[in-house]
């Protein structure tokens, strides 16, 4: 006798469960799996980079959604760190259109940031740019689309200036780490 097979959840089903449900969850290939809660400095990381993304686009069509929001990727939903949409959508419960991505790093979900959820953000159409942002040290990671391959160019120093393509915003990485870790 072999084991009882787990259950498989479709997205609409998943969908009606987390619509109800007092945790957040993620559906990764058919499982809904529960979040667990950051820490200080991804919060503040998050919030940081919330803040200068929604200034920026403040007067655009484009929104900035951070934590909250579900964003589907190919048969997954994720609740991404923030995210960027410019196209109109009619569902309250998630998103498709992304352009930009970013992920803050955290100790439990670095790999799986930089390889399933990779992957996953990969098959959505729109979606122009993917940010990892460590919480641990200076590091942005960024997987830029350029027509039918990715590139990855990385930053690691507190000065440097990255330029967004998909929104159109050069920025200081010392932004992203406001009140973070202590440099001059």
């Amino acid at each position: 006798m072999g084991l009882p097979q787990r259950k498989l959840f479709t997205i609409d089903e998943y969908l009606l469960l987390e619509e109800n449900s007092v945790t957040k969850n993620e559906l990764i290939h058919g499982e809904i799996n529960s979040m667990a809660g950051a820490k200080k400095n991804h919060v503040k990381i998050t919030g940081n980079i919330s803040y200068n993304l929604i200034h920026h686009l403040l007067n655009s069509d484009c929104d900035v959604y951070a934590t909250d929001m579900k964003l589907k990727a190919g048969l997954d939903c994720y609740y991404p760190d923030v995210f960027i949409t410019c196209e109109p959508e009619d569902n309250e419960l998630v998103l498709e259109k992304a352009i930009l991505i970013v992920e803050v790093l955290s100790d439990s979900t670095e790999s799986f940031d930089k390889s399933v959820k990779l992957e996953s953000y990969f098959q959505i159409p729109t979606l122009k740019e993917y940010l990892l942002v460590s919480q641990n040290k200076v590091e942005v990671w960024i997987y830029r689309r350029l027509e039918t391959k990715w590139e990855l160019e990385i930053f690691n120093n507190y000065e440097d200036e990255i330029h967004l393509v998909s929104i159109n915003l050069t920025i200081k990485i010392k932004t992203f780490y406001a009140k973070v870790f202590d440099h001059d």
